[in-house]
């Protein structure tokens, strides 16, 4: 029940990580768009340096939960990687929780002030010709710090089955 459980949790990070993974595309393609426009035509765009700088917060915020799933995240690892998969587990479940749950918490509570701030007060980009709302961008920082733990708690569950005994394939 357990691993279904975390099965599930998984999938939908998939299906998030998979999908933000294609903002990068939307990136390359606004960055494109405005030196074409820039240099070519000599007509730059008000919207395309901020609109690239927020859709890079949405991948880097949103999709930090996918890169911790498949073991993409960076990590000092000169004595860790030659530990058993055991030794592994207790090292993450116990200073690494610790680490991540200070990081965690600070993220989410700061991110959601920050975010929410900027809500509260309308602002808009400093770009006075875009004036495009900011919050949005805001906001994926406590979304993404909020499935980055899902993640993270989910990778512990397993490490506690690996603990435990039981094989959970991942």
């Amino acid at each position: 029940m357990v691993e279904r459980l975390l099965d599930r949790l998984d999938a939908v990070n998939e299906v998030i990580g998979r999908a933000v993974s294609l903002v990068i595309f939307v990136m390359i393609a606004v960055v494109m768009f405005e030196t074409v426009a820039r240099y070519f035509f000599n007509a730059p765009t008000p919207w395309a340096h901020e609109s690239s700088g927020w859709l890079q917060v949405a991948y880097i915020f949103l999709g930090g939960a996918f890169a911790l799933q498949r073991g993409f995240l960076v990590r000092v690892d000169l004595i860790y990687s030659h530990l058993s998969p055991r030794a592994q587990a207790l090292i993450d479940l116990t200073l690494g929780s610790v680490l991540f749950g200070l990081f965690a918490v600070v993220m989410i509570w700061k991110g959601t002030n920050f975010a929410y701030l900027s809500f509260k007060m309308g602002e808009i980009s400093a770009t006075e010709a875009w004036s495009g709302p900011v919050y949005p961008a805001k906001f994926m920082i406590p979304a993404g710090m909020i499935l980055l733990t899902l993640a993270w708690l989910t990778r512990s569950c397993r490490q506690i089955l690996l603990l435990l005994g039981r094989d959970t394939d991942r």
